[in-house]
């Protein structure tokens, strides 16, 4: 605390810069997170699926790694990011989908 009783607050940043970040961009990110990772672990069913695992299996939870794109303007010192999307990335070229990026500048 500060001699005035009020709490100092340390700089948000030390370049200077301002982000704004819509909450659109945030809800696009942790959807796509949330797609990937549920195809990667589907949940369990609570009836038999003859899918091999019995209930005494254990299973391993994956966390993916997601791709994507955030697509903003910046006028001065502030940035604003105002929508994002997915990219496809391909795991056995170890590369992502260029086309499909191409295809979402263009929209």
């Amino acid at each position: 605390m500060t001699n005035s009783g009020k709490k100092s607050m340390a700089p948000s940043s030390s370049s200077g810069l301002t982000f704004k970040l819509h909450p659109l961009v945030m809800l696009n990110i942790s959807d796509h997170f949330t797609r990937v990772k549920t195809q990667l672990n589907p949940p369990a069913s609570s009836c038999a699926t003859g899918n091999g695992h019995s209930s005494g299996d254990a299973m391993i939870l994956q966390n993916p790694t997601v791709y994507g794109c955030v697509i903003g303007a910046q006028s001065g010192r502030t940035i604003e990011i105002f929508n994002s999307f997915e990219l496809i990335f391909d795991p056995t070229t170890d590369t992502l989908d260029r086309s499909f990026l191409e295809k979402k500048q263009e929209l």
